[in-house]
């Protein structure tokens, strides 16, 4: 994948998590679940085969900033194919089929571990409430 694909993908990755914590802020009742939250994320975009794409997500007092690369130190990592995630954040796919079924490359469509500061799954499991946009 070359530097302007990477680019775009990373854009437009970017663009969707936005929209959806603006979308959920318009919500008074996610107000406490967006502030409380508190996380630093490896997300793993598996483009390719035989390529990921890294970025990271850190949220700490209610501010969400997404960034290239790998984090040193993080709570959870997570690998997805980028069109399962938008799949995932608009609510098409349930986080039970994204962790039980396999992608395009034969893996799971979510595939998570700890992180450096332990296992952390209870932030996998607050995920989808901040990440996936409210029913209409």
């Amino acid at each position: 994948m070359d530097a302007a694909a990477q680019e775009t993908l990373f854009l437009t990755f970017r663009a969707v998590i936005e929209d959806v914590i603006a979308d959920k802020r318009k919500n008074p009742r996610n107000a406490k679940a967006l502030e409380d939250f508190k996380a630093r994320m490896n997300i793993g975009l598996h483009v390719e085969e035989d390529f990921v794409m890294w970025v990271n997500l850190v949220v700490e007092g209610g501010n969400y900033t997404l960034s290239r690369d790998r984090l040193d130190t993080y709570d959870l990592e997570l690998i997805c194919d980028p069109e399962d995630m938008m799949y995932f954040t608009n609510r098409k796919y349930s986080t039970l089929k994204m962790m039980l079924t396999k992608n395009r490359f034969g893996n799971r469509r979510l595939r998570f571990k700890g992180g450096t500061t332990g296992m952390n799954l209870g932030k996998l499991l607050k995920l989808p409430k901040v990440l996936v946009l409210d029913k209409p």
